[in-house]
């Protein structure tokens, strides 16, 4: 039975038209994880224009006393990975400790992260600082 995979990554630099992040990537089977824990030396840029806006249906809703207010709701939209790393918009340079890649070769816990990246900035509306992940 497995125990577990897991990562981070941090925002390391914004510059107004690309994000940088620095990540890591640890699987809890090996007895020596915790030193792959301290080691980020995976990088992933994301273009600020690739960042996938939410459609945001409003309504107005009548509460129980009578008086009207109004509803927002942020509906996510799909995220084309696949797209936007082809297109050159997101760049990974996978991690020293990466074991598990995809046939084009990057690191899946690296493609975890960026969808919860992306799940998180259509939710918020702010760019995450930390993302983390244990499956």
């Amino acid at each position: 039975m497995s125990l577990g995979y897991g990562g981070y990554m941090d925002l390391v630099a914004d510059d107004g038209s690309t994000l940088m992040y620095t990540y890591c990537c640890y699987n809890i089977n090996h007895t020596d994880y915790k030193k792959h824990m301290e080691l980020a030396d995976g990088e992933i840029t994301i273009s600020r224009n690739s960042l996938i806006e939410p459609e945001i249906h409003i309504k107005v809703k009548k509460k129980p006393n009578g008086r009207k207010c109004i509803v927002e709701k942020r509906v996510r939209q799909d995220v084309p990975l696949e797209y936007l790393i082809d297109s050159g918009k997101i760049t990974v340079k996978n991690a020293s400790n990466t074991w598990y890649t995809n046939p084009g070769g990057i690191d899946v816990i690296a493609l975890k992260m960026l969808l919860k990246l992306f799940n998180e900035y259509q939710d918020t509306g702010n760019i995450p600082k930390h993302i983390s992940l244990f499956s």
